[in-house]
């Protein structure tokens, strides 16, 4: 902007320049008397020299020095009454024609190149000090503008472990400063969360492992006290025997507490399953093949509701170790010669397995504390109260869901889902 002012600047004055010089060359061809007196008086009235051009005659200043000869197109154009001018490193001189020849009055062109000078000077100045102000009110604003930072930064640096409840203020500006702080306050939210679930899980953990011992510590104590009392026993085959026959109980008891853990704990720390088509009518036959001789006492009833064909897609391994825990726990509650009911329930996307039995039910607190660990209904002191957990976190890691109740007849059940296999026959059962 500056540029563009000293160019006009400049321009102005040297157009101004022209037209008094102008103006003097019209004067000196109407005033009277000579007119080389005439151009000489005007070129000392100004402080610069005059030049006369004579046809067939060489070019004559009125200062008696020697400058530059006017250019012979400047001279034709002022003999045919065109605007004619020419310069020198430090003049400007503007031609006329007259009657004679051609007269030329000059005018110094430094006054300009200082007054150009000057005015850079003080442009230079102002802009020195507005460019000062500007970055003076840059650097305010720019304070202004990051304080909700500075202090965000200052309550983060407050933060800790231990203080992750506290959320950041956010601004009543709606900007990136008010977006920062929300998003910021979220990745809280959800670090807050991890900690809570990652010192819920530590409290599991070590009641797990509390619980585990406590288990572990009945069977074991109870196999040591046969060995020793065997260790002591007279030579009384039949009381050898029992004692045998009853450590071999009570490890087989342990081995089985251990195995559950290990699957648990598998399952836990997600143990990848091996997932394969199974169509549930001849899977479940074959299970109930080999269900029904070890529990001789129960009728094993399979039932499949669905299509023609129901397909699941689950790892038989643990669909299996599953149905049998559902199938143990079904015998030992339910009296002799009772039914159990294995079940297979087609939906859109899932399929729902159910062992229902005619036993006692569970009861109140059983219907809300069934799938946890290491619980026990008073009525079933003997078993570990990790079969139902089990169910679950099987059920879970096939990415289903387990349930339980009563039957409004008598009788409990309990339930999971299993992912549906696309594979089916588009006939009804």
């Amino acid at each position: 902007m500056y540029g563009l002012v000293l160019l006009q600047a400049r321009d102005y004055a040297e157009n101004q320049l022209r037209q008094t010089l102008r103006q003097e060359l019209t004067h000196l061809n109407t005033s009277g008397g000579p007119l080389r007196n005439r151009l000489q008086a005007a070129a000392q009235l100004s402080d610069s020299w005059g030049v006369w051009i004579a046809p067939g005659q060489a070019p004559h200043f009125t200062d008696g020095l020697q400058h530059p000869a006017p250019p012979v197109a400047a001279l034709e154009r002022a003999r045919q009454g065109l605007p004619a001018e020419y310069r020198t490193p430090h003049t400007l001189v503007q031609l006329r024609a007259v009657p004679g020849g051609v007269v030329g009055l000059s005018a110094n062109l430094d006054s300009i190149s200082d007054f150009v000078l000057r005015l850079c000077r003080i442009n230079l100045m102002i802009a020195a000090v507005l460019v000062t102000l500007a970055c003076g009110i840059g650097v305010t604003l720019i304070r202004l503008g990051l304080r909700p930072l500075r202090r965000i930064t200052a309550q983060a640096r407050e933060l800790s472990a231990s203080r992750l409840h506290q959320r950041l203020a956010v601004p009543d500006s709606h900007d990136d400063v008010r977006a920062l702080a929300q998003s910021l306050n979220s990745m809280l939210d959800r670090l807050d969360q991890s900690f809570n679930d990652l010192r819920a899980e530590e409290a599991r953990t070590r009641a797990f492992a509390a619980d585990a011992s406590h288990e572990l510590r009945t069977p074991l104590t109870a196999l040591g006290g046969y060995l020793e009392v065997l260790a002591r026993a007279p030579e009384n085959q039949q009381m050898r025997l029992e004692l045998l026959v009853s450590a071999r109980r009570e490890a087989d008891r342990a081995g089985r507490l251990v195995e559950d853990l290990l699957t648990l704990t598998r399952l836990d720390s997600g143990e990848t399953l091996r997932p394969e088509p199974l169509e549930v009518r001849a899977w479940l036959d074959q299970l109930a093949t080999r269900v029904r001789p070890i529990m001789p006492e129960h009728q094993v009833v399979i039932e499949v509701q669905g299509l023609t064909q129901l397909w699941v897609q689950a790892d038989p391994l643990r669909l299996e170790q599953a149905l049998w825990n559902l199938l143990r726990n079904a015998a030992r509650h339910a009296p002799h010669g009772s039914t159990i009911a294995v079940q297979a329930l087609q939906h859109l996307e899932t399929v729902t397995f159910e062992v229902r039995d005619e036993g006692p039910g569970f009861t109140p607190e059983g219907l809300q504390r069934g799938f946890e660990r290491f619980y026990r209904a008073q009525r079933d002191p003997t078993g570990a109260g990790l079969g139902l957990a089990i169910v679950q976190s099987i059920a879970q890691a096939h990415g289903g869901s387990a349930g339980l109740g009563n039957r409004p007849t008598g009788g409990a059940w309990v339930q999971f889902t299993a992912p549906a296999w696309p594979r089916r026959s588009p006939l009804p059962s």
